[in-house]
């Protein structure tokens, strides 16, 4: 059982990453190295027994335990730390959260760094960065009218919307 299915959620976008190595998870493809990690929308409070410390809003790049390795944003301040130059909120490390193994680390690392990760950056803001990006451009009507004036580096290329197929299964 996945992390996630603690928690009432939605997938909202797939994140893309040309991983040479499978974990075993059912998101390496065999036939093409390539890893497709949901990101999830949490729609509730995180309950007791769970670890992400993750509140409603807030998004899950996979979702931990069973299914993959997984990264947690807070949403909406994510947005606003990335976008609002007067930002006095949490800073960086506060806003996102890595629950991986060296390993995991290492897998995905070598899969962004095809896509310009570079280990200059902090793989964890990178990523953010690119989801927050994604978020803004396709659920503008949501995540834009939080968004300041700001531009984000990352462009959210690294992200797509999910078919009906994977919205229905994640």
């Amino acid at each position: 059982m996945s992390e996630i299915d603690s928690y009432k959620h939605e997938c909202i976008g797939m994140v893309s990453c040309p991983a040479s190595y499978g974990l075993g998870t059912v998101y390496f493809r065999e036939e093409r190295p390539q890893w497709e990690i949901p990101l999830y929308r949490i729609d509730d409070d995180a309950p007791d027994a769970t670890s992400f410390d993750a509140k409603r809003g807030d998004f899950l790049i996979g979702g931990g335990g069973g299914e993959s390795p997984a990264l947690r944003i807070s949403i909406p301040e994510a947005i606003n730390f990335l976008t609002n130059e007067a930002w006095d909120g949490d800073s960086g490390d506060e806003i996102c959260k890595a629950y991986w193994t060296m390993n995991q680390a290492f897998v995905f690392c070598e899969g962004y760094e095809k896509l310009g990760w570079t280990p200059v950056r902090n793989i964890e803001a990178w990523l953010t960065e690119h989801v927050v990006a994604f978020v803004i451009r396709e659920y503008a009507n949501v995540y834009g009218m939080v968004a300041g004036p700001n531009p984000i580096e990352a462009d959210g290329s690294i992200c797509r919307l999910p078919t009906a197929e994977e919205q229905a299964i994640w």
